[in-house]
Order: C-alpha cells, then structure tokens, then sequence
C-alpha cells in the first residue's frame, strides 16, 4: 500500500458503534460456545459495542440486507457512520460482503471464527478470535479491491482445476468424522495428490496466454510472498499454515487479479522450497500472469465442459466457461487494526 494512502487512513472514532452478527454454527463457536464469544466482544469493544446476534448461516445474507437498509442515511446526511462484524469463516465474510460494495457510509469488519479465515489474516487480523477482537479497541478503515468471476463476488481468490477441488471435497468430507465420510475423504486426497505429482494436467487459456499446469489459482490482488524464516522444511499443519497464509497476502495498492499456473510433477522438488524463503513465483514450473481483467478458457483439444466445479474463496460453487474474472477496485470499505 502506497504512504499516502496509509497516511490517508485514520483511526475511526470512539464514539462510532459497532453491531455484531455472528454465524453461530462457526467452527469456533461450536468449539468455544457462543458465551466466550459474546464475553471477548464486550471486553474488547465496550461502549462501542451496538447489537451483538448470533444467527444461522442461512439468514446471514437477510439479515445483513435488513441491517444495510437500516443504517443507509437520509440524503445529504454523512454524519451517521457505522460499522458491522460479521462473525464466522470466509464463505460467511464473502455472503455478507455483497451488501457492502460500493457504500461509503457503513464499514465492514471480520472476526475469525471458521477454518481458514484467510480474508482476516490478510487484512492483519489475529488468528485468534480473542485477539482480533482485542484488535477492534483501535481500527482503521481502508478500501480493498473484490474480485468478479461471472458475477460472483469473492475476496481471496478461486482455484480451477479438479485437483484443487478434490482437496476441498476431501476437506468437507473429514470434518463429518464418521467412518464412511473419512474413507471417501481418504479417496479425495489420494486422487488429489496423486493428480497434482503425477496424474490430471491440463492447459487454459488465459487472455491469449497459454497456462499448463496441475493447480491453477486466480488471486484478488497479486500475490505477494513473503519469507517464512525460521520454519523447518516439514510438511506439519502447524507449518503448512503461514505457508498458506504468505501465498496469500495481499497488496492492495496493485489493483490486479493474479493468476498462477503450477505445473506439478517433477517441479514440486524446486517450487517447495521456494515456498519457505517467499521466492516461489520465480521457481522452474510456476507461470504468473497479472491483469485487471482475465478471461480463461480451456486450451487445446476438445470441447469445454457444460458446467464444473470451483472454488471461490474456500466454497465449492458450479461454473461454466468461460471464466470473466474481473477486479472492482477499491469496492469494500472495511476495517484494518490501526
């Protein structure tokens, strides 16, 4: 982010009240209980603390509308500001930030409360759900840019290949934790790992660029690799996770959509490596190509599919080609720990 735009934010004011919806059927609030959500909240907002509701996945988005329409101000009124968290994991954010585009007057703000809550560890938010609220006692509000695929909205970024689908399904299906569940997981993460080391390939085109590869993202916003020094080179979940997160990084004053096509196969041996010290867009088997706009379509042979499977912002949602992936820039004003 350019110094003038950082110089440019300031921390809102004291007074400004905060409401609060929280998916309720969270991971982390299954896990904690709806009690010791609601306590760090208070703790860490206080006085700015407006309405607090824990609600069901489903009436996240009515219940965002309703809110939306509540606090729009009359016409030539910009003194009434306020700001919203949405409590829960990315798909939640992403549901209730469709209501947000393009409004000055009302702020957007994320509590981690799901699996991987990448939106709220790129805006700089804990990982911990007591810390980031913590983290509300003094924000910024800044304006990020959304990502578009064919009119739907998302805020991380897509994968497109089966490969990367098969890794979500098999995801899903573990967290069920019954025995059947977990074989037909098994199943997805062997046919993933044995599709992105030696099985499924495939070719896109890209605007006119031509991309091979096993694992295809598109990313709001170019990626921006950072070095995970003091890591050792093991593949534990533990570690896995700033890898993740360091991938996934934003840089918010670029305004392009990258797209990144990894080969697989026998360049896993130079690009993992490259993962640790964040030179990974440079390895032999990785191709970057950055736009305001992309449009992708298969390459090659053969016709392209009816309808087929990708992820946008870690849910697994039906598409067709071609892809039109576009970024709105500056579309969502949201909260930033000052």
């Amino acid at each position: 982010m350019s110094e003038a735009a950082s110089t440019a934010q300031q921390p809102e004011t004291a007074a400004e009240k905060i409401d609060v919806l929280i998916n309720r059927r969270s991971g982390t609030v299954l896990h904690v209980g709806e009690d010791n959500v609601r306590k760090g909240l208070e703790e860490a907002l206080g006085a700015r603390l407006g309405e607090l509701r824990f609600i069901e996945g489903k009436d996240i988005v009515p219940s965002v509308k309703k809110w939306t329409g509540d606090n729009k101000p009359a016409e030539g009124d910009t003194s009434k500001k306020r700001g919203l968290i949405l409590g829960g994991g990315d798909g939640s954010v992403l549901a209730a930030a469709g209501e947000f585009l393009n409004r000055d007057d009302i702020t957007l703000g994320v509590l981690p409360l799901g699996t991987h809550n990448l939106f709220a560890r790129q805006l700089g938010f804990s990982a911990d759900f007591k810390e980031a609220a913590k983290q509300y006692a003094s924000v910024k509000t800044d304006k990020v840019d959304v990502g578009n695929v064919n009119g739907k909205n998302f805020l991380v970024g897509l994968m497109i290949d089966q490969n990367s689908v098969d890794f979500y399904a098999a995801r899903e299906l573990h967290r069920d934790k019954t025995i059947k569940s977990l074989l037909k997981a098994a199943g997805k993460f062997l046919s993933m790992a044995f599709g992105v080391v030696a099985g499924r390939k495939a070719k896109l085109d890209v605007s006119g660029v031509e991309h091979k590869g096993r694992i295809f993202i598109v990313a709001n916003n170019q990626f921006t690799p950072q070095s995970n020094d003091g890591q050792l080179l093991l593949p534990t979940p533990d570690r896995l996770k700033p890898i993740i997160e360091n991938m996934l990084a934003r840089n918010d004053s670029d305004g392009k959509l990258g797209f990144y096509s990894f080969k697989g196969g026998v360049h896993w041996a130079t690009i993992l490596p490259k993962l640790w010290d964040g030179s990974w867009t440079r390895a032999k088997g990785v191709k970057v190509q950055a736009a305001p706009e992309l449009v992708i379509q298969p390459g090659g042979k053969g016709g392209a599919p009816k309808e087929f499977d990708i992820i946008l912002d870690g849910e697994v949602t039906k598409e067709h080609y071609p892809l039109t992936v576009k970024a709105l820039p500056k579309a969502l004003k949201v909260y930033r720990p000052a």
